[in-house]
């Protein structure tokens, strides 16, 4: 072993040529280095503590590169529009009443909502007179019509109407949060809202018009949120 290695604690084992005291200023950090590597010292600490004897290394500028991914300042939130806000909490609201409007369809009692309903019908015939063989009387046939099948049918009815509006306020929530994913379900909760009526209640005149005017309630939420998809990711 050279007598100059030997002064500075490093030898020809360490696999690096040894030509004097100058060059040991380099050679003695590499030779660290790898003995700190067979210690098991993390590569983020050796990247540190080699930036430190050669700040202008390759290495050095590896461990810069590094901290400054990791200190990195993350995104700033981008704030909910006001439009987006204040659908979201009307559509909420109606989300809310048609859980309602399930719980109490469910639980309510078909036999006496039936004859009250074939009782305002009498009233509303007697109210109309001559009247009641025409149009109007039809609308009352359509009606009550539609109201014996609600009756029949007010449990599957009432399921069918809370799982709808718990996929819609999971997706106005998602959306509320900017989550675009939330768009797609409230579409998909207001396209059950159109089928499950029809299916349950038939295709009467009365009934296509109660869908028609709830479909159109629901486009003009669709294309609320819609207009705000920009902001949602």
């Amino acid at each position: 072993m050279d007598g100059k290695a030997m002064d500075h604690g490093i030898g020809s084992s360490e696999g690096y040529p040894i030509k004097g005291r100058k060059s040991l200023w380099w050679c003695w950090p590499i030779a660290k280095w790898k003995r700190r590597v067979n210690s098991g010292v993390s590569k983020t600490e050796l990247y540190r503590r080699a930036s430190i004897v050669r700040p202008n290394s390759f290495v050095a500028k590896t461990y810069f590169i590094m901290n400054d991914i990791n200190t990195a300042v993350p995104p700033v939130a981008q704030p909910r529009p006001t439009l987006l806000t204040v659908v979201c909490v009307i559509a909420f609201i109606l989300g809310a009443w048609g859980i309602f409007s399930g719980v109490k369809q469910i639980t309510q009692d078909s036999a006496v909502v039936l004859a009250k309903a074939q009782a305002d019908m009498e009233q509303a015939r007697a109210d109309l007179g001559d009247n009641a063989e025409g149009m109007a009387g039809r609308i009352l046939d359509s009606a009550m019509e539609i109201t014996e099948k609600a009756a029949a049918n007010a449990v599957p009815i009432g399921i069918a109407g809370i799982i709808l509006a718990l996929i819609s306020l999971f997706g106005v929530w998602q959306m509320w949060n900017l989550k675009k994913s939330g768009f797609w379900l409230y579409v998909l909760a207001a396209i059950g809202g159109l089928i499950v009526p029809l299916v349950f209640l038939g295709g009467s005149m009365l009934a296509l018009f109660s869908v028609g005017f709830g479909g159109f309630v629901s486009l003009i939420f669709i294309i609320l949120f819609a207009v705000n998809l920009k902001y949602m990711h």
